[in-house]
């Protein structure tokens, strides 16, 4: 037995195989290095390596590897079983892959993904999704009512789910992105909701929905950031609402001026706040998900008899509408919308809006603006 130190490091020598054979260990102490020294003699010399303890074993397998000997079986790492990945794993895995966790689209994944779960179930390994089966579904989804829109959100879910599994390595390709979306152009609308009609709607619905359809009626907001604002998005102070890249759909930062008119109904709300809960709509201290506002909403419309209804989407296409009419200069309506760098060249996204320019021209916005308009085109 030949047991040293070398610097910090313990090694053994000894003759193994009929060589001499040095090798470091991780023992701390000499005697630990001793111990390892005698379970690898005793295991070459039976040549039955199961009994090795980690230490022992790890240190056997360098030895191994050093003198370019071939690895008996019972010191190659067995291939660990990899698990079948299910569709709900792979959900999960992206719902809370950075990046997704806390993004503004988030909730609108998850209603995605409940489509996708109740036509496919849980256990439905991934690797059996592919585009004869992407294709079923979208037609499975528009035969069962589902807009096309609201399909081809379904998909965009879908193949973000398949990018996060592409960026861990547990596939290859994202199969969602070989798929066409279905056309919109049937069915697209042309939405003007009249200021009575939207107030005889506001009446009709429920009081902790009312101040989410004013924001929206007067910012042109999206559902997901009217609902996703907490109080660090609002300046009352400077009538300003910063929302972050993760906040909204177009992936940049946003300013959305404050109207006068909404300052009241965003004091009220910003009054109550829920512990651990930063958000200022709240219902009994949470946060409305997006389709809890879906059927009060339908239920308010019908009740006036408009038809076709008008839906709470559209509230945005009133305020672009009702900015257009007031006349708001075109960029400054788009940088609010977030529509203000399409199809625009370089020296038309370096001009400065500032924080003061938005307000004056919020305040120029007036929302009378003629009767309610529907058109829907037919297919």
């Amino acid at each position: 037995m030949a047991v040293s130190k070398r610097g910090k490091t313990w090694h053994i020598k000894n003759r193994v195989f009929g060589k001499q054979v040095g090798v470091g260990t991780r023992a701390k102490f000499k005697a630990e290095a001793e111990r390892i020294e005698m379970a690898i003699l005793t295991a070459c010399g039976a040549g039955d390596y199961r009994s090795l303890d980690p230490a022992s074993r790890e240190t056997c397998v360098r030895m191994f590897q050093n003198q370019g000997w071939q690895m008996p079986p019972d010191l190659t790492p067995a291939e660990p079983v990899r698990e079948e990945l299910t569709l709900w794993k792979a959900i999960e895995l992206c719902l809370t892959y950075p990046g997704v966790r806390d993004s503004g689209n988030r909730e609108r994944h998850e209603q995605s993904f409940a489509h996708l779960v109740e036509k496919w179930r849980k256990d439905r390994p991934v690797k059996a999704i592919w585009i004869p089966q992407i294709k079923e579904y979208l037609i499975h989804r528009v035969n069962a009512g589902a807009a096309p829109s609201t399909v081809n959100k379904e998909k965009a879910a879908l193949s973000k789910m398949f990018q996060v599994l592409m960026e861990v390595r547990h596939v290859d390709v994202n199969p969602a992105k070989l798929v066409k979306n279905l056309s919109e152009k049937s069915g697209e609308r042309e939405v003007y909701l009249s200021l009575q009609d939207f107030y005889e709607i506001l009446d009709r619905l429920p009081q902790w929905i009312r101040p989410i359809a004013v924001t929206a009626y007067h910012t042109g907001m999206r559902r997901g950031e009217v609902l996703g604002l907490t109080r660090k998005h609002v300046n009352l102070d400077n009538r300003i609402m910063l929302l972050r890249p993760e906040d909204v759909k177009e992936g940049k930062w946003k300013r959305v001026p404050i109207h006068r008119d909404l300052i009241p109904t965003l004091s009220d709300v910003m009054k109550v706040q829920a512990i651990g809960n930063d958000k200022i709509f709240l219902v009994r201290g949470k946060s409305p998900y997006p389709d809890s506002l879906k059927n009060p909403w339908n239920k308010a419309v019908k009740a006036i008899g408009l038809d076709p209804a008008p839906r709470f989407h559209e509230l945005r296409h009133t305020w672009k509408t009702n900015a257009m009419r007031s006349g708001m200069d075109q960029e400054i309506r788009e940088r609010i919308l977030g529509h203000w760098n399409r199809s625009k060249n370089v020296n038309e996204r370096y001009g400065r809006i500032s924080d003061a320019d938005l307000v004056r021209a919020v305040d120029g916005l007036t929302f009378d603006h003629g009767e309610t308009e529907i058109l829907v085109a037919t297919r």
